[in-house]
């Protein structure tokens, strides 16, 4: 139950209750083993050994742990009782939890399970009771008389411990849970499994005694062991596929920004992860990309990287964490603050690192070797995308953006135009279009005087001084040569005539600083003016190149032939 939220109150309530119940279940304890003789106590003991080892190799789910000790604290109840029982698999589970390296904020996983455990044991003998089964008396043991009592003890172990974890859950964090889920799964496939090793356990030990332990407990490591091995596969094929997966998702001609929302998309699915600090390298030094889930503070210090980033980045090489001890002499420590676990690989490319991934958790021992290995793929796809969508982003404005001015240029302007021509006819209401089209006058005669270096740079202010004007009302671009055409949209031609007049107004009343090429290369300034022509669609079903052409009649008839400088509506 690793990397749940949990309220404060919660948490202290788990303490409250189990101060209360556990010192009794000790003095319960101690109350039943003094009466054991010798021979019994060593006996527990080594059911204790042997409960212990096998708490060693728990399989880990996402962030739990799954220890398989159903079949030993099957044989425990059958030979000695439900006491005996609950002692040996709190042994185990303190055992197991002292192994996670549970951080300061996971502590309540103590009471919280052992209460659990404590529930869990207490109701599947509960069962086995009612079942008319008996304990103490294994060597009278038959599969007619106690065969029944004792599945009743193994089903409801089961049910009653995920029964009892999935409602915990609900508790603590006031969402719903799935109850059909994966540890579910695993828990039933480990007790068909170790179920049955158990009994044959119980049965051994009446007859050969301590040797019973010694012999059973090979099947019953080996079995935990393939358990883990199936499970750490079954969950690399998983990974690796969802890997493939975001792979696949990561190249679809999506922006850099939609590339590093999917990558920690991703990253939070898959990883048992705090935050995320993804770097980027540039002159040799790191800089802070994105990041995810970080504090203030951390994201202010860490924005030039941290010691393990730039460790990676330098080197080339991933490097994993388990724990704060043996990456803290790194330096700059206090970056990453209640942070145990680190996993840092480098973004290749060209065979060069590029940039950085870090992720980090406040739990000991989150992250698993597979997880390199999967961070790494990562990487390499999200540096592949992010790369091609830079470039292809590049192309694009290239394609669309005049070099000079970087308005858009006339062909990406004229399929817009088609484009919103085309959905106003598509429309019940056909939306109102129209367009500006402005021509700087006598501009020949700036580029004979100053020098086509500073024509240039005229076109270039005008573009500015056009995009600053017009604003989010609608869409500028390069004509050709000193001439510039704007689309508005849903605004009658009054309202577009009188932009067109806000247009030229701005344009005459620029002052624009120019090198002089032709003299001395001074700076000197200059003043220009337009003539502009407006219209608009004059009936419904007009072609957008059909506007077009009238606002340019407008200019031409309206504004350059009648003195220049002013605004020409086309009727």
């Amino acid at each position: 139950m690793g990397g749940l939220v949990v309220a404060e109150e919660n948490k202290q309530s788990f303490w409250v209750l189990w101060f209360l119940v556990f010192p009794i279940f000790i003095y319960l304890f101690y109350e039943h083993i003094v009466a054991f003789s010798t021979e019994n106590v060593f006996a527990v003991i080594a059911f204790s050994v042997l409960i212990l080892l096998v708490s060693l190799f728990p399989i880990r789910i996402k962030s739990t742990s799954l220890i398989p000790l159903h079949g030993i604290s099957l044989a425990v109840f059958l030979q000695f009782g439900i006491i005996v029982e609950m002692a040996v698999t709190q042994l185990a589970l303190f055992t197991a939890l002292s192994r996670i390296k549970l951080s300061k904020k996971e502590l309540f996983r103590i009471p919280l399970n052992s209460l659990i455990f404590l529930s869990t044991s207490a109701l599947a003998a509960g069962a086995f009771y009612l079942l008319g089964g008996s304990t103490g008396n294994v060597d009278r043991m038959t599969f007619f008389n106690d065969g029944i009592p004792i599945i009743g003890y193994a089903v409801t172990y089961f049910f009653s411990n995920h029964i009892l974890i999935y409602f915990a859950i609900k508790y603590m964090t006031k969402k719903e849970h799935n109850f059909w889920d994966e540890d579910l799964r695993w828990e039933a496939i480990s007790a068909v499994m170790i179920v049955p090793v158990g009994l044959i356990l119980t049965m051994m030990y009446n007859q050969i005694g301590f040797i019973a332990i010694l012999l059973m407990s090979v099947p019953f490591i080996c079995v935990s062991l393939i358990l883990k091995q199936f499970h750490n596969t079954k969950q690399t094929n998983k990974l690796l596929t969802e890997v493939s997966a975001y792979g696949y998702r990561i190249n679809e001609n999506l922006p850099v920004r939609g590339i590093i929302e999917l990558f920690f998309e991703h990253v939070k699915a898959i990883f048992p992860v705090d935050r995320i600090y993804l770097y980027e390298r540039n002159d040799n030094q790191l800089k802070l990309k994105d990041s995810f889930h970080p504090d203030s503070y951390s994201e202010m210090t860490l924005l030039y990287g941290d010691a393990v980033s730039k460790k990676v980045v330098h080197e080339g090489r991933s490097v994993h964490y388990d724990a704060r001890r043996q990456w803290e002499t790194q330096g700059q420590y206090d970056n990453y603050p209640n942070t145990h676990s680190i996993i840092s690989v480098p973004v290749m490319r060209n065979h060069e690192a590029v940039g950085v991934i870090t992720l980090t958790s406040e739990r000991k021992r989150a992250f698993e070797k597979r997880h390199v290995m999967i961070l790494e793929f990562m990487a390499n796809y999200l540096g592949v995308a992010i790369q091609n969508a830079r470039n292809y982003a590049q192309k694009k404005q290239e394609s669309e953006r005049c070099a000079l001015t970087n308005l858009y240029n006339f062909r990406y302007f004229e399929n817009l135009l088609l484009e919103k021509f085309d959905e106003s006819k598509s429309e019940l209401n056909e939306r109102q279009l129209a367009i500006i089209l402005i021509d700087l006058d006598h501009f020949k005669r700036v580029n004979d005087t100053y020098g086509h270096h500073s024509g240039n740079e005229v076109l270039c202010q005008v573009a500015d001084l056009l995009e600053e004007t017009v604003g989010h009302c609608g869409t500028v671009a390069r004509y050709g040569g000193e001439e510039f055409v704007v689309l508005i949209e849903g605004t009658n031609l009054t309202v577009v005539e009188s932009m067109a007049e806000s247009l030229r107004l701005a344009i005459e009343n620029h002052i624009f600083i120019v090198e002089d090429d032709l003299k001395e290369r001074k700076q000197t300034s200059i003043q220009v003016t337009a003539s502009i022509g407006v219209a608009g669609k004059t009936e419904p079903g007009e072609s957008a190149m059909a506007v077009l052409r009238n606002a340019d009649r407008a200019m031409y008839t309206g504004a350059k032939q009648q003195g220049r400088n002013r605004v020409a509506q086309f009727s």
